[in-house]
């Protein structure tokens, strides 16, 4: 009987780093309500995400961001970064780049994401979509 191949060692492969050279600006408002673009977003239940980059990786339009801290400290966000955690990423969509094609929302393996009505009434400024806890990836 001839002999079973010797198994072969697994190769480890280190996730990459998390962003830290996008620069933030907010979204206005009037512009979101009036942009040629169905009157949706993609919203982010940050406590069912579990970090596993699924929705960066299958969007073609590369706006999908996991920042680290750091990147929101720079951006000069300081109520922002005050409420961020060492570990935490943070989570967000750039809205100007999205064009809302669902991939992201389809892909979450945890429903995450959601696509959800823009409504009028008050004045949300721009959307920083979320902090998750770097303890919470899977």
């Amino acid at each position: 009987m001839p002999k079973a191949p010797d198994p072969k060692s697994m190769e480890i492969i280190e996730k990459p780093l998390f962003r830290s050279d996008y620069e933030m600006g907010l979204v206005d408002d009037e512009w979101l309500k009036g942009a040629v673009k169905p009157k949706r977003f993609i919203d982010f239940i940050p406590e069912q995400c579990i970090l596993c980059e699924g929705c960066v990786d299958i969007c073609p339009w590369y706006c999908i961001f996991m920042l680290s801290p750091d990147a929101v400290e720079q951006a000069g966000n300081v109520a922002l970064s005050s409420q961020m955690e060492g570990e935490d990423i943070l989570f967000l969509i750039d809205d100007n780049a999205c064009t809302r094609c669902n991939l992201c929302v389809e892909r979450c393996p945890t429903g995450a994401l959601v696509q959800s009505e823009v409504a009028g009434g008050k004045k949300r400024g721009g959307r920083a979509m979320g902090t998750v806890p770097g303890s919470q990836k899977a």
